[in-house]
């Protein structure tokens, strides 16, 4: 059914005009706000020089198919549009996009997928969250702020970690959070400083006068719940997952939190266009983990060895696995034997000439059936 707002659209101009221009490069957990008022969160740090990956989060005025209406700022009503966080979920919003706003539909020769990208002279403004959070400690505003306020001061003293290297993302970070119900979204920016918070939250996780605690109980349970209903989990999975795997989603004095790794420019080794990708088909494989240093971040990268094909296409040279989807962030270490089911692609290194193969979950063609799961978690029947 075609979707009805009840606000008006706002319709892109044929050329779109930039009202500011980024003041450092676009990373992961940023958001931007295009000229028609969408407001979208940027997904990873490679991107095109003119045009930003991204996807639809919360959109002006109130639809009748959003998810929820429950945010506002400046006497502005916004829609969430994104129903839930996976891919299937993201071919939904596309599909809003492809009506209502099909300029920022891409097919990206370099990624050989249709995307969602907006051109930098389509972004009215930049949502840098670590500059946020310095307003936030500067001068909390209402009670979850000044909660994040303590989170990060917490978190910044027990690890070390420099407060300049923390930002606050999602709805706080856009002004439109409500202090009765939103969660508190951190980023920490660099591969040292995030092992670094996280073997603090392991360690206050434990502590019997902390105010971090893991899930557990009935909602977790609930949460389990959830996320059996859109990924290829058991409920015993994701109970696992929840309770013990996910160190960066957890409770703060009894309100939701998670922290997002992000690299930082330095730590970025690679270009858009550098390499190109190529969809070969679907496959189910049985393989070991060499390194994962790099799974903390989004997209999570698990370099493996000693690959099985169980089931699907096959190929020779098959190198990593790589997750857009953040569930499966930073569940494996090296030595662990994983299972894992998912979009296989060629990739052609143009800098250095070599090809490859990889695994990819979070994919479109994968139909939310997609999965890694390290073998630990799994009863002596295969998965």
């Amino acid at each position: 059914m075609k979707a009805r707002a009840r606000a008006t659209l706002i319709k892109a101009p044929r050329r779109c005009i930039s009202l500011s221009m980024p003041v450092r490069s676009f990373r992961d957990r940023d958001f931007i706000e295009t000229t028609e008022g969408l407001l979208m969160c940027v997904v990873g740090n490679v991107h095109p020089d003119d045009r930003v990956i991204c996807y639809l989060k919360y959109i002006p005025g109130h639809l009748t198919s959003a998810v929820r209406t429950k945010w506002s700022r400046r006497g502005v009503i916004y829609s969430r549009i994104l129903p839930y966080y996976s891919a299937e979920g993201v071919a939904q919003v596309k599909e809003f996009l492809r009506r209502h706003y099909p300029h920022y539909l891409v097919h990206d020769e370099v990624l050989g997928i249709e995307t969602i990208e907006v051109n930098v002279n389509c972004i009215k403004k930049h949502y840098l969250p670590e500059r946020r959070l310095k307003e936030v400690l500067r001068h909390p505003r209402d009670p979850l702020e000044s909660m994040a306020k303590e989170m990060v001061e917490i978190l910044s003293s027990s690890s070390g970690v420099p407060l300049e290297d923390f930002g606050i993302t999602g709805s706080i970070l856009l002004q439109m959070h409500n202090p009765a119900y939103s969660d508190v979204d951190l980023t920490v920016y660099g591969r040292e400083n995030a092992y670094r918070v996280k073997e603090t939250l392991l360690r206050l996780y434990e502590e019997e006068n902390s105010s971090f605690r893991r899930v557990h109980g009935a909602m977790l349970e609930s949460w389990a719940r959830d996320i059996v209903k859109i990924h290829a989990l058991t409920l015993a999975e994701a109970k696992k997952l929840y309770g013990y795997e996910k160190w960066n989603r957890a409770l703060f004095k009894g309100r939701q939190f998670s922290i997002h790794p992000v690299k930082k420019e330095e730590e970025v080794n690679e270009r858009y266009g550098d390499k190109v990708y190529r969809g070969v088909g679907i496959a189910k494989i049985r393989c070991q983990v060499v390194d994962s240093k790099d799974s903390i971040f989004l997209p999570a990268v698990y370099k493996v060895t000693n690959v099985i094909f169980m089931e699907g296409v096959q190929v020779k040279g098959l190198e990593e696995i790589v997750s857009y989807e953040g569930l499966y962030c930073d569940i494996a270490k090296p030595g662990e034997v994983v299972y894992a089911y998912g979009k296989v692609e060629e990739v052609i290194d143009r800098v250095s000439g070599r090809g490859y193969y990889r695994l990819v979950i979070g994919t479109y063609e994968a139909q939310g059936r997609d999965y890694l799961k390290p073998e630990r978690w799994l009863e002596p029947s295969m998965p």
